[in-house]
């Protein structure tokens, strides 16, 4: 979503330097806005934004809308594909493919009638989710999760302010659907990103909090 080009389909799949425990890589209690990220993934949204460390996303979200406007996210500020991808949205009989996984559950928190929601994960299992606006979500396996993270190369000069094109940079490539836990641990330790995972169903109470 935003600013073209689309960063999200980058540095997906390349080998981190140094693999971390992925012990402490889950977020199972909800809301998931109000619970302590890892203390890297803390460090790498502080780093990104300017500040010493963002401990939640809920603080996460507050600080993106303050720093890139607070403007309302419209369906046309996704980041749509020209041809269809792993990652798509259908509602009202309209079908919308996108670069990222994510926007397809942001679409749900704009549109007016459920959305379908197919996506790949990094191993190419197939996830299939139903969203009703930022409410609810249902998904297929039941046991899938989605992570959040940021790229730990990525830092704002000096002075300098994120715009939409930076932040998803840093962190679409590691918003990512997995059908299992067990799934993400694998694929945490091949990206150099710090992230951490929660059930798919928090997926809508993000969304939620990024188009307030």
């Amino acid at each position: 979503m935003g600013d073209d080009p689309c960063p999200c389909d980058s540095a997906t799949d390349g080998q981190a330097d140094e693999p971390e425990s992925t012990s402490d890589r889950w977020i199972p209690e909800t809301p998931v806005l109000e619970a302590p990220l890892p203390s890297d993934v803390q460090a790498a949204f502080g780093r990104l934004l300017g500040e010493e460390a963002i401990e939640t996303l809920d603080e996460w979200c507050t600080e993106i809308r303050r720093r890139t406007g607070g403007g309302p996210i419209a369906v046309d500020d996704l980041c749509h594909a020209d041809e269809e991808t792993a990652h798509r949205g259908e509602t009202d009989g309209e079908r919308y493919y996108f670069r990222c996984f994510y926007d397809a559950v942001i679409l749900s928190a704009l549109a007016e009638t459920p959305v379908a929601i197919r996506t790949e994960s990094p191993g190419g299992a197939v996830i299939e989710a139903r969203a009703v606006g930022t409410t609810e979500l249902t998904a297929t396996p039941e046991t899938a999760v989605f992570s959040v993270g940021v790229d730990e190369t990525v830092a704002l000069p000096p002075d300098d302010e994120p715009s939409h094109s930076t932040i998803y940079a840093a962190i679409c490539p590691y918003v990512r659907a997995f059908p299992d836990p067990e799934a993400y641990e694998r694929w945490s330790t091949t990206v150099p990103a710090a992230t951490v995972a929660m059930p798919l169903a928090g997926a809508t109470e993000l969304a939620a909090e990024l188009v307030a």
